[in-house]
């Protein structure tokens, strides 16, 4: 009785529109599918007697490693890759500054009296360090010829009475210093 039921029930569901309609459209497909799955199964044995032939299987993994050898990278390269994208952030930065600077540059290039000022600024700043410079040589000079025209020797008295002179005291307080502070710095640094 159960039976009689269950086919009844198939029955009704076979006078559906929807259902008579799928499966006439299955019925017209029935050719490709049984195509699909004779494929599938040549595929699946070509697969299964390749697995089994171990020399086809290295020379199909030979021909790979082929065709795969120009995009190998070794080993070395990958952490030298992952070290550089660690310094990533402070590359960009530095190429951003330098991007700055040649911008900057190239304005100036550009631009006349960009290129004047800058020079004059420059020179403002020089002017005073390199009149200190030939102030000391001059100087240096001055001394060296006087002293290769004095013929007589320096006395103790000539010391004594150079050193009351407010010049050597100064020198003399400085290298004084000089060593404090060197001694201090080698007691802290042991």
């Amino acid at each position: 009785m159960k039976e009689q039921q269950k086919n009844d029930t198939a029955f009704e569901g076979l006078s559906d529109p929807e259902v008579q309609e799928a499966i006439q459209t299955l019925i017209q497909k029935l050719p490709k599918i049984k195509d699909a799955v004779l494929a599938a199964e040549q595929g699946l044995e070509f697969a299964t007697s390749v697995m089994k032939d171990q020399q086809s299987l290295r020379s199909l993994f030979e021909r790979a490693e082929e065709q795969m050898a120009p995009f190998r990278i070794e080993k070395e390269s990958i952490v030298a890759l992952m070290a550089l994208m660690d310094k990533m952030p402070k590359i960009l930065k530095l190429v951003s500054a330098l991007e700055q600077v040649a911008d900057l540059a190239e304005s100036l290039m550009k631009d006349k009296e960009s290129q004047q000022y800058l020079f004059a600024s420059v020179q403002g700043y020089i002017k005073p360090v390199t009149q200190q410079i030939d102030h000391a040589v001059e100087v240096f000079q001055e001394a060296k010829e006087r002293s290769e025209q004095k013929q007589q020797s320096v006395s103790i008295f000539d010391l004594y009475k150079l050193l009351k002179d407010p010049t050597v005291q100064k020198g003399l307080r400085f290298a004084q210093s000089v060593v404090e502070v060197i001694g201090e710095k080698q007691r802290h640094s042991k």
